[in-house]
């Protein structure tokens, strides 16, 4: 995604690794504005509806955890990405 953010908006890396992370951000602000402001449709149906919208949060953090537990992203680097915010690049290849 951020390949894409730079070339679409003429950012450079860091610029276009910061626009991703606001989107990412203003997206969970949104999910959980919508969830607090969900409207009523009586008892049953607010239950049922509270138990899938608890499954998207999870869905949600979990992924989030796994991106930093797994080796996928970071490899063995994960929960120091995850404490420092800090993501060491490999070189430009030619």
């Amino acid at each position: 995604m951020i390949i894409v953010v730079q070339k679409q908006q003429g950012l450079d890396l860091q610029s276009a690794v910061d626009f991703v992370g606001d989107l990412c951000k203003h997206s969970i602000d949104r999910f959980h504005f919508l969830r607090e402001n969900l409207p009523s449709w009586g008892p049953e149906i607010d239950h049922e509806l509270a138990i899938y919208v608890d499954g998207l949060a999870d869905w949600i953090t979990g992924s989030l955890k796994w991106s930093f537990e797994s080796e996928r992203y970071f490899g063995k680097q994960g929960l120091e990405v995850k404490r420092t915010r800090v993501v060491t690049l490999l070189p430009r290849r030619a």
